[in-house]
């Protein structure tokens, strides 16, 4: 049995990497690459299946051990000397050419066990261009014992030069049911769990996030949304709400995610919703006119995109919200 616990989800992109493990407790190593990019959309286990796939690639018997070998154990508790893991330092806001070489320089050292020297960056989108031009010379010329894996949210948040010398795996969302598992095993009561995860579009990072309390504020904040577009309340009190989840990107990822979920409506393909009130909403949008949805999809992602270029977020979602009213 297998004794490694092994990520929800991306069935083939795990199937793949266990293979190429297998292969390599095998001693057979062609086909695994020094280098891969993993990117998908944050919380979906990107960085967990990277740690899986260390795990197995460090064990002799590919994860198959009972019980479990030395390699395993250490890799649980994050003190195998062959794999590294970096992150953005706490008090930084990226990943700098420190990090980066850092990094490189415990990779260049000959491994100490079984399987190769292993390097994982978590957040590899958020290093500086000096921190990622730092790597090329371990993707151009790898050491020959030694994997290195980039986590990234945006495949193209890497520089193309990183990108055209990795492997790349996609990552999608998961499925409702894996995230409610998650959170589940994390203590979550059952029902609590599935509602999260209905709102939570496959993020199990997302889905944490919405508690009894963060259900019942996306809910109140949709719906006001929604009044300001048929003019039910006035629109400083939806700008006033927006602003003040600045920490969550003013809500307007999930403000965009449900507009999508209304243009889902309207093609024929209702989104499931555990509010009632917004399952009515989604229900009428099934007579919208699509083409209308989208563009006002597009505004809100607009807004986003000005929000990220430092534009004052008060005057943008005003400008956002004054052109949906109805």
């Amino acid at each position: 049995m297998n004794r490694v616990l092994e990520p929800l989800g991306h069935t083939d992109v795990r199937a793949s990497l266990r293979g190429l493990a297998v292969a390599l407790a095998n001693g057979h190593s062609r086909g695994l690459h020094h280098a891969w990019l993993f990117s998908g959309p944050r919380g979906v286990g990107k960085f967990l299946t990277a740690r899986w796939w260390a795990t197995l690639l460090k064990c002799p018997q590919a994860g198959d051990c009972e019980p479990p070998c030395d390699s395993c154990r250490l890799i649980a508790g994050g003190v195998h000397p062959d794999v590294v893991e970096i992150a953005i330092p706490e008090d930084k806001r990226s990943i700098g050419i420190a990090e980066s070489r850092s990094l490189l320089q415990r990779l260049s050292l000959r491994p100490t066990r079984s399987g190769p020297r292993i390097g994982i960056v978590r957040d590899a989108g958020d290093m500086t261009v000096d921190a990622q031009n730092a790597m090329l010379k371990l993707l151009e010329e790898p050491p020959g014992f030694a994997v290195i894996v980039l986590v990234a949210d945006n495949a193209s948040s890497m520089l193309p030069t990183v990108r055209s010398r990795c492997r790349h795996l996609a990552f999608g969302n998961l499925d409702d049911a894996d995230v409610a598992a998650v959170l589940v095993s994390l203590g979550r009561e059952p029902e609590e769990a599935a509602a999260a995860a209905a709102c939570a579009h496959g993020s199990v990072a997302r889905a944490a996030g919405y508690d009894a309390e963060g259900l019942a504020e996306r809910e109140a904040m949709l719906v006001a949304y929604e009044q300001l577009r048929s003019g039910d309340v006035e629109i400083d009190s939806v700008v006033q709400t927006l602003v003040s989840r600045k920490e969550s990107g003013y809500a307007l990822g999930e403000l965009l995610e449900w507009q999508l979920a209304k243009v889902k409506s309207s093609l024929g393909d209702r989104a499931h919703e555990p509010s009632a009130l917004l399952c009515g909403i989604l229900d009428r949008a099934a007579g919208a006119d699509t083409a209308a949805l989208l563009e006002e999809a597009a505004r809100i992602h607009w807004t986003m995109t000005a929000l990220n270029r430092n534009a004052n977020a008060r005057l943008a979602i005003r400008d956002m919200l004054l052109n949906v009213r109805a």
